[in-house]
């Protein structure tokens, strides 16, 4: 019996070549740096190949960012938050540190004033009892 081709699994996307090209870097030059070919870094890039943690671990530490940044940040997106954060002065980044916590704050007193119902939180503390 022939064996049953696996489907092909959509993966998410990433951010790993904006980082690359964000950086400066070509495919063969990251490629030769962690130890594979630029055509195949290229495929991890497009999502055809999956990676791996020691990969992501050393491309991290060749873009200078975290690990969860080639995964869910676009260096090249000048609106977006980290973008915004990277370009700030220590004083503006103290002013919109404060700000969220205060846009924070007013979202967490709304959420306290529409608290689980009373029954539920009788029913816990039975259960803690």
């Amino acid at each position: 019996m022939p064996p049953i081709a696996k489907p092909k699994r959509e993966r998410r996307p990433n951010f790993l070549r904006q980082w690359r090209k964000h950086r400066g870097f070509t495919l063969e030059a990251v490629g030769a740096e962690v130890g594979m070919t630029g055509p195949n870094l290229g495929r991890v890039e497009k999502g055809e190949v999956p990676y791996s943690q020691d990969l992501l671990e050393l491309l991290a530490d060749m873009y200078g960012c975290e690990i969860a940044d080639l995964l869910v940040r676009d260096p090249s997106d000048p609106e977006g938050m980290w973008s915004i954060w990277e370009r700030a002065q220590p004083a503006q980044r103290n002013q919109i540190a404060a700000v969220a916590k205060a846009l924070i704050g007013e979202e967490a007193s709304k959420a306290s004033q529409q608290s689980t119902p009373a029954p539920k939180r009788a029913k816990a503390a039975r259960r803690s009892a």
